[in-house]
C-alpha cells in the first residue's frame, strides 16, 4: 500500500476535505474560541480568527506530505464546517505507539453522530490506504463522548494511563485500540 494523505471522502451527511485559509473564521466561530470544546485538547482555545487561521495554515502546509491525514469535516445539506478529523502517528509517553484518531466538532453540533461518522469513513480510509490495521485512541475520562465515538467504531479499551496538555498539566484518560481484520 502506498499512503494517500488527505483525500477527499463522502459519507451520507457529510464531506471529509483538505483545510483551507478560507475555513478560518468558521473554525474560530464553530470550535476554536469556545473553551468547553478544545477543554481536553493540547491547544488553548483561539482569541481571535487570526490564531486559527494560523493553525491551519499549519494543516495546510502538512498536506505536502503523502501520510498527513487531515480533514475538515463539513456538513453536505448546507455546507456548515462543524469541526476536523486526523489520524496521526504518536509515540507519547505513557501511550502506545501508533496511528491515533483524534477529532473535534462545534459544540452546537454534538450529539448529532456526525464524528462517529467521520471517524468511520476515516478508518475505512485509513486502513484502505495505508494497509495499517491497528490504531490506538485515547480520551479524557472527563470526556466519554469520544470514548463512545471510538466504542461504536470497533476501539476496545485496554487500560486508563494520562497524556499532558500544552501547559503541561496531566489528563486522565481511557486508552483503546482498534484491530481491522
Amino acid at each position: 500500500m502506498y499512503p494517500m494523505g488527505t483525500q477527499p471522502i463522502e459519507t451520507p451527511r457529510l464531506f471529509l476535505r483538505r483545510f483551507t485559509l478560507q475555513d478560518a473564521p468558521a473554525m474560530y466561530e464553530n470550535w476554536g474560541k469556545d473553551p468547553e470544546v478544545t477543554r481536553f485538547l493540547r491547544w488553548e482555545p483561539h482569541r481571535n480568527p487570526r490564531e486559527s487561521e494560523e493553525m491551519i495554515g499549519q494543516w495546510v502546509a502538512g498536506y505536502e506530505k503523502d501520510d498527513t491525514y487531515h480533514w475538515a469535516i463539513e456538513r453536505r445539506e448546507d455546507g456548515a464546517l462543524v469541526g476536523s478529523i486526523g489520524v496521526f502517528f504518536s509515540g507519547e509517553a505513557g501511550a502506545p505507539k501508533g496511528w491515533q484518531p483524534a477529532f473535534c466538532i462545534g459544540r452546537a453540533f454534538w450529539g448529532q453522530g456526525y464524528t462517529s461518522e467521520a471517524l468511520r469513513a476515516v478508518l475505512d480510509y485509513f486502513v484502505k490506504s495505508t494497509g495499517e490495521k491497528t490504531l490506538y485512541g485515547c480520551h479524557a475520562v472527563e470526556n466519554p463522548a469520544s470514548g463512545r465515538v471510538m466504542q461504536k467504531n470497533g476501539f476496545l479499551y485496554t487500560h486508563e494511563g494520562e497524556y499532558h496538555l500544552l501547559d503541561g498539566s496531566a489528563v486522565k484518560a481511557h486508552y483503546y485500540r482498534y484491530q481491522k481484520d
